[in-house]
């Protein structure tokens, strides 16, 4: 399964420092719902229960998303003859003149994108609260002694600070950018928005990676990287066969004992752990996906049972749940099939789901399912 089931999906920023830079976000209902940002270290890519594609599928995507002709860059000057880049989006089309060479990042997880293109943006949007350099630590060593302008995690984006920044390429692919935003910003620079076929939050992953590859004039280099992560994900699960066929929920446990986030098979933490073999919770999966998450009462906490359920303690809730009468009556608890990711360093990583923070995600988060996978 490929980095293509893992998309970036609508996020709760981190609640509070969490919806990290996004302390409010709207909630959704038992059959899924929709936030105005995405949730930080909880937040991240969508994954389609559709069968995998590869990376070849998704940089294709993004080439058929529109681009002008020329073939993919893989030096400078090969980059330079492969524009102008035309890529049509849900606003109209962004023209790409030339190589950027001063990018702004306002979308949450894109940088790492970027950083891992070897360009620096000049501009980051920060998205985990504590990430003052607006990334995370998978990533820190590619800003080198470059100092960016970060973003604060605020709900409106500050344009005219955008524009200081002199940028010859906006990339906002993973933020809510309205059609009014998006004129004013491509009065600044060429603005990379999501394609018109995917709602806010919800390109996946990997088309970001290669819209993003193909603006850059790095499509070759973003297509590498791509396969090297499918490469890692497709190791683990043969080395893990034990998580063949075994059902799980990926839960995030609500302050006040209201219930649980679910993940739905649009958001990247589920979708990574079906690339590594395991199947959504048919309880959970029939919620439905209209967004990201499905919001589960603590009174149908049985809902989230499964053979393995992962918690992500973004809200330092672990206490609290694991004295609650209706968690402990959950036969995954009782068997010790539970993963409670609690570090915010992995819990970012897990959300990001990109090029560079995957590899970090999945160092820490295999063997703890191997363990409650037994």
């Amino acid at each position: 399964m490929s980095l293509r089931l893992l998309r970036t999906g609508a996020a709760v920023l981190a609640v509070a420092a969490l919806l990290s830079a996004c302390s409010s976000s709207s909630s959704s209902n038992a059959t899924g719902g929709s936030t105005d940002r995405p949730a930080s270290s909880a937040n991240a890519p969508i994954l389609s229960s559709a069968p995998a594609a590869s990376s070849s599928a998704a940089s294709s995507a993004a080439s058929s998303a529109g681009s002008a002709s020329g073939s993919p860059a893989a030096t400078s000057s090969a980059a330079a003859a492969s524009f102008p880049v035309t890529i049509p989006n849900a606003f109209g089309s962004t023209v790409i003149p030339s190589e950027p060479k001063r990018v702004v990042v306002i979308g949450y997880t894109e940088t790492d994108t970027v950083l891992a293109l070897g360009v620096v943006p000049v501009g980051i949007q920060q998205w985990i609260a504590g990430y003052d350099s607006g990334v995370g630590p998978w990533a820190r060593s590619l800003l080198g002694s470059a100092t960016p302008t970060v973003f604060a995690p605020t709900a409106e984006l500050n344009v005219e600070q955008v524009a200081s920044l002199k940028p010859d390429l906006i990339i906002g692919l993973n933020r809510q950018v309205t059609k009014e935003v998006y004129v004013q910003l491509s009065a600044i620079a060429p603005t990379l928005v999501r394609p018109a076929r995917y709602s806010d939050y919800g390109v996946p992953q990997d088309v970001q990676a290669a819209l993003i590859g193909r603006a850059m004039g790095k499509e070759s280099e973003i297509k590498a990287k791509l396969a090297a992560v499918d490469s890692e994900i497709a190791a683990a699960k043969t080395a893990n066969p034990a998580f063949a066929g075994k059902t799980v929920s990926v839960d995030w446990p609500r302050s006040g004992g209201q219930g649980w986030y679910a993940y739905t098979d649009i958001d990247p933490r589920l979708n990574l752990m079906t690339a590594l073999g395991f199947e959504q919770a048919p309880a959970v999966a029939a919620l439905g996906n209209k967004a990201f998450y499905v919001e589960v009462s603590r009174e149908r906490t049985s809902e989230i049972d499964a053979d393995v359920v992962v918690m992500l303690d973004i809200e330092k809730q672990r206490q609290a749940v694991e004295a609650d009468a209706l968690y402990k009556a959950l036969p995954a608890v009782k068997a010790g099939h539970v993963v409670w990711v609690t570090d915010t360093d992995v819990t970012s990583a897990f959300s990001y789901a990109s090029v560079l923070s995957l590899p970090y995600a999945l160092d820490k988060i295999v063997p703890e399912l191997a363990k409650a996978a037994a």
